[in-house]
């Protein structure tokens, strides 16, 4: 599946930020040449190996879980993924109102990005429950594609 680089370093930012204090990155060998050629189109921090990095001094909000949803799936033990995710979708949003933008390229992307989520959920530890795996998985499936076009400057 993949491996983290080690703990999330951040420091709060009110009212809902985390700043990086080193970088963080997640390295998988699921995915294929074409697909790494596709994030890296899109503006994703991606190396021909495979290993996706976020910054340090990088912004995040950890994972955008509603506060009612907490009680099924507080952001806590996905919150690595959800960064690496935060990264992917930040580009996504920067591509989709680029004069490159390529409608079946930002597609194959944010799907490539949710699948990073998966991967990065599935690689945690502790290990998180299958059924909150699923559900934050399907939950970007199902409403990503807002997140994931809104204007950057908004976000």
């Amino acid at each position: 599946m993949g491996e983290f680089n080690g703990k999330i370093s951040a420091e709060f930012s009110p009212p809902k930020t985390w700043v990086l204090n080193r970088e963080l990155s997640f390295t998988t060998d699921q995915f294929s040449a074409a697909d790494i050629e596709v994030l890296e189109r899109v503006g994703a921090n991606i190396t021909k190996s495979g290993k996706f990095s976020c910054l340090k001094g990088m912004k995040t909000d950890l994972a955008s879980v509603p506060r009612i949803c907490w009680t099924f799936i507080a952001p806590w033990d996905c919150a690595r993924a959800a960064v690496i995710h935060d990264h992917l979708y930040a580009v996504l949003r920067k591509y989709y109102h680029s004069k490159e933008m390529h409608k079946p390229t930002w597609t194959r992307a944010r799907a490539l990005s949710d699948k990073v989520f998966l991967l990065g959920m599935k690689s945690a530890e502790p290990k998180i429950s299958k059924f909150k795996m699923y559900s934050a998985y399907w939950s970007v499936r199902a409403c990503g594609r807002w997140p994931a076009s809104a204007n950057p400057e908004e976000s």
